[in-house]
């Protein structure tokens, strides 16, 4: 016998890769390609790039990234800690550590980590509860308060069947009828009905839902308002949340925001997109879990708003919406909490 056959003799075969070393393959070729050929930051489409796998022009290629990252002040985050190599260690199996580069990988992980969250629907006669709390300003449309405890605490209910409504009014819950439909939906029947297809949930929202202007930017300035609404009105199916996420990932526009805190001072990953030249409207995500955890709004630029409230005069950096989910989930009737 030579030295090859014992050394066969010896070791047993491989075992098949796990679940969790395909899904972080997938989730790295992903990212890779939305680095690769999304659009940059501000910028026109990068040109795709081939890659050699020899060992050191992948390092090459991830120092790059994190490089970039740092220059352009995006918040590089590490969330698991590291191995016994030095490389990070993802909180979540299968969705990479390491630095947000781009709108499109923030998004993309978003999609990962909603698909495998654990989620159990309801049933119909059970209630969807949400809890959120909202800065409050000094006058109707106008900036909120710099003081975080100016703030207001919203506790709602509504029945899985879109029938029934609940909130708290003088410390009593108080149930309604839900009237008409809303656009977008915001119970869960209608909104599990959705597509789970990102392009096709984008035509729905575009040809179905009416009120999208008649330019291509009106189209996706409701489109984007629409699914951060559906993201903050109800815990949504796995599957319909990492279609919401891929589908704000089609809208044209959609930057990173570095440096976010949500309505609790908690560090955040903001994703937003300029509208009318003077509003930054953006999502809030936990960077750890890539949850959705709030939104916000910012005035970029000075604006005079005219309503049925009178003209308010905005300035650049005026908040005018800093929302924070505290908690979402099932109950059996109003009142309940999770």
């Amino acid at each position: 016998m030579n030295d090859l056959e014992i050394l066969h003799d010896t070791w047993a075969e491989p075992a098949a890769p796990s679940g969790t070393a395909r899904a972080s393959a997938r989730a790295a070729l992903l990212e890779r390609a939305a680095l690769s050929g999304a659009p940059a930051e501000g910028g026109k489409a990068r040109p795709a790039r081939r890659f050699r796998l020899r060992r050191p022009a992948v390092r090459l290629a991830a120092v790059g990234v994190l490089a970039a990252a740092v220059a352009v002040g995006v918040t590089v985050v590490q969330t698991g800690g590291t191995d016994g190599h030095g490389r990070p260690r993802p909180v979540l199996p299968g969705i990479p550590a390491g630095p947000v580069a781009n709108a499109s990988v923030a998004l993309e992980r978003a999609a990962l980590a909603a698909e495998q969250r654990p989620f159990t629907p309801p049933r119909p006669d059970q209630w969807v509860y949400l809890e959120s709390r909202v800065r409050e300003g000094s006058t109707p449309n106008g900036a909120v308060s710099k003081d975080a405890s100016k703030s207001v605490v919203t506790r709602t209910w509504k029945r899985a069947d879109g029938k029934l409504a609940a909130h708290l009014e003088h410390g009593k819950v108080v149930t309604i009828g839900t009237g008409p439909q809303t656009t977008p939906p915001s119970d869960y029947a209608s909104l599990v009905a959705l597509p789970t297809d990102p392009g096709a949930l984008l035509r729905r929202l575009y040809t179905d839902m009416g009120g999208l202007g008649g330019t291509a930017e009106g189209r996706y300035a409701t489109a984007y308002a629409m699914l951060s609404a559906v993201l903050r009105d109800t815990p949504l199916p796995p599957k319909t949340e990492a279609a919401v996420f891929r589908a704000i990932k089609l809208i044209p526009g959609v930057t990173l925001a570095a440096g976010r805190a949500d309505a609790a001072g908690r560090p955040a990953i903001g994703l937003g997109r300029s509208q009318e030249g003077w509003l930054h409207k953006e999502l809030l995500i936990n960077p750890k879990t890539y949850e959705y955890r709030g939104e916000r709004a910012v005035v970029v630029k000075d604006h005079e708003s005219r309503g049925n409230d009178g003209e308010v005069a905005l300035k650049k950096g005026d908040l005018l919406n800093l929302t924070v989910r505290l908690k979402a989930g099932i109950v059996d009737s109003p009142g309940q909490k999770p």
